[in-house]
């Protein structure tokens, strides 16, 4: 009777007016509120709902076969963390998708309330949160691993932030087709990358010159340059909000220096990341002598976020 009268009108209240089913567990049904059935008023439900979570791990065994049935037709939250990314994470990523041609999400955006481009239960979801989570954090890992096929059709960047990303499949290739393509690297200003073969089709529309002149200058402020970030398809990513592409390029020297792309680091980006790194290296070996061929070792006492850099090639203006 208690199942009829009070848990399933209740849970089904709770997802009409919540849009989910992740029960606090400190939730009790207000008393006096005519928004719920009388009966249920006082009732835990968020303990009811504890207890519903541990009988299904166990096997179920203790959960009426028909009130399991029901509570698999509502699609009753089981597991949270496979639940939120059932119901919102995963479906949010699709739309996403099918509205922007990308998953390259900004990190503030935020599903907008009452839009009819959405489903009604994704309204308010904190999107550009959620994946940065899963980059940085590696939340919903097992999701992820699960579902990789299908964010590989979405486009979705999960295995690296989007900086290594866009170096790696845009800027780099882009690089490399400008020099097979004129002999230099002396990309100007004004050239943006054709929307045609040869060039590397995910950067097709990508200001090259605006890029590699903001690489030169030590200017890629996230602050300064969202709108360009926005243009190239880049969601602005806090942790590397003044990176100016440094450690993809202190990374890539070598290959860098096949195509013959000069570059000398700015002195504030001088300052900032390889003073650090040469302190440490003075501290080990006494002198700052560098040999040019030294490689950041990926050990301490050096910092993690130095690890693979090329110090021995990298040189101020």
């Amino acid at each position: 009777m208690t199942w009829k009268a009070t848990v399933k009108p209740a849970l089904l209240t709770f997802l009409k007016l919540k849009k989910h089913l992740m029960v606090p567990i400190k939730f009790v049904v207000p008393h006096g509120d005519e928004a719920w059935p009388e009966a249920a008023w006082g009732y835990p439900l968020g303990k009811h709902g504890v207890w519903l979570r541990k009988q299904w791990r166990e096997g179920g065994h203790r959960i009426v076969p028909k009130q399991l049935k029901e509570l698999e037709e509502m699609e009753f939250a089981w597991d949270r963390s496979q639940y939120r990314w059932d119901r919102f994470v995963l479906p949010a990523l699709r739309r996403f998708y099918e509205l922007n041609g990308h998953t390259d999400v900004p990190e503030l955006y935020r599903i907008p309330k009452g839009s009819p481009e959405w489903p009604e239960h994704l309204w308010g979801q904190r999107l550009g949160n959620k994946v940065a989570d899963i980059r940085r954090h590696k939340y919903f890992a097992k999701q992820v691993e699960a579902d990789k096929e299908d964010l590989k059709r979405l486009k979705f960047c999960h295995d690296s932030t989007l900086y290594d990303r866009n170096w790696r499949e845009k800027v780099m290739p882009a690089l490399r087709a400008f020099r097979q393509e004129f002999g230099h690297c002396n990309v100007s200003y004004a050239f943006t990358i054709p929307s045609q073969f040869p060039w590397p089709e995910a950067a097709w529309g990508m200001r090259l010159g605006n890029t590699v002149s903001r690489i030169r200058c030590g200017a890629f402020s996230a602050n300064q340059d969202k709108h360009e970030l926005d243009k190239l398809g880049i969601a602005v990513d806090n942790i590397r909000k003044r990176a100016s592409y440094f450690d993809q390029i202190a990374r890539a020297m070598n290959s860098l220096e096949a195509i013959e792309f000069d570059l000398k680091i700015a002195v504030s980006k001088w300052e900032n990341r390889v003073e650090p790194i040469l302190t440490t290296f003075e501290q080990l070996h006494g002198h700052r002598n560098v040999p040019r061929d030294f490689v950041v070792p990926s050990t301490p006492p050096w910092r993690e976020e130095d690890w693979g850099i090329q110090l021995g090639k990298l040189e101020p203006i």
